[in-house]
């Protein structure tokens, strides 16, 4: 699969050519692993007996994304993960997107984000929607319980 990209700051064009299999694989075990080390603890406040009446307090929620984010970043096996993917890809027409394409061409590295984001994006698509329209046709044939049906009325709404 092909997508062209019009990125926000140079306004180039990035190509992104889809990974194989087992590169996507690797980088979502890469992001999973990070995102397994950030636990993430909501809390609800209110003193009324009803678990629906009670508010969620969502610092833990910030916190945990801040975290995640940064543990993604600074991981040199998720960045190698990124990179086996990003070799597929095309930058400005000319250049493949490897980590010496940021040195050879200054004004990619305003793109940096964009690139990785839009580049985990495209791979990861077709298995999240595998994932989630598989968890939808489990959660409906599990309807006859109460926290099933409103499991699932989160995941199809």
């Amino acid at each position: 699969m092909k997508k062209e990209v019009k990125l926000q700051n140079s306004g180039k064009v990035l190509i992104i050519n889809t990974a194989t299999t087992e590169e996507v694989k690797v980088l979502k075990n890469c992001l999973l692993e990070e995102i397994k080390k950030h636990p993430l603890g909501l809390k609800l406040l209110g003193n009324t007996q009803s678990i629906f009446d009670k508010q969620v307090d969502f610092t833990a929620v910030f916190d945990f994304i801040k975290n995640v984010l940064i543990s993604i970043d600074t991981s040199e096996t998720t960045t190698n993960a990124v990179f086996d993917c990003l070799k597929h890809c095309v930058y400005d027409k000319t250049h493949k997107v490897t980590l010496s394409l940021f040195d050879e061409v200054e004004e990619a590295r305003e793109d940096y984000y964009e690139i990785i984001f839009a580049c985990i994006e495209e791979n990861l698509k077709p298995f999240i929607k595998s994932l989630v329209s598989m968890w939808k046709t489990r959660l409906v044939k599990l309807g006859k319980n109460q926290l099933s049906n409103i499991l699932s009325a989160i995941l199809i709404s």
